[in-house]
């Protein structure tokens, strides 16, 4: 059953990923499936951090994707991306920070697993989530160090026991591979609205 469950999750997350760098509205949708098994999952280690920013944040978040892109779309049905000035991806880096450091004390004093890690990948998530929503193609590199802290997060897991973290490894590192691929893709088309402005 868990085997199952671990193989349906994990096609779940890399199909939205793949079917997101596209960006295509079917992969929003299965995100929401996704991302909520991966919740029920981290609840089980116990990932407070990762399951809060599931159920209180991305699921919510996703559905607001929805709305959002659809009233961002070409005729054709095309998002249109774009691309943070630099000041803004400052202010990002520096929210980022203050944010991981507040946290990861709250998930301590909860007795969370791994509170700093757990506490980066929630806050990374959350800010790139916003990012995605706003469709800026920025937010893929994001996706980047989460899926890289992930990986080293579950593989911690897997060396303390847990054998079920090998499949959230192989999950994480084709998560990683997407979303070089997702920011490639998407500077492009934001790049290709860009010309089209002009």
């Amino acid at each position: 059953g868990d085997t199952i469950f671990m193989l349906v999750m994990t096609l779940c997350n890399s199909l939205s990923l793949v079917l997101g760098a596209k960006g295509t509205l079917i992969g929003v949708l299965l995100n929401i499936a996704g991302t909520a098994m991966y919740a029920i999952n981290a609840l089980g280690i116990p990932l407070y951090g990762e399951v809060m920013g599931s159920f209180l944040f991305s699921i919510p978040v996703s559905i607001a994707t929805l709305i959002l892109w659809k009233k961002n779309s070409t005729k054709s049905g095309e998002v249109k991306f774009r691309n943070m000035t630099p000041k803004l991806l400052l202010m990002i880096i520096i929210a980022t920070l203050g944010a991981t450091i507040i946290y990861s004390i709250i998930l301590k004093q909860m007795g969370g697993a791994f509170a700093f890690m757990d506490s980066l990948t929630t806050v990374v998530s959350v800010i790139a989530g916003l990012l995605f929503m706003l469709r800026y193609s920025e937010q893929w590199l994001m996706w980047v160090i989460v899926n890289a802290l992930s990986i080293a997060m579950w593989v911690m897991v897997l060396i303390s026991g847990d054998s079920s973290a090998l499949l959230m490894v192989v999950m994480k590192s084709v998560n990683l591979c997407n979303a070089l691929y997702g920011y490639l893709n998407w500077r492009k088309l934001a790049n290709k609205v860009l010309l089209e402005q002009e």
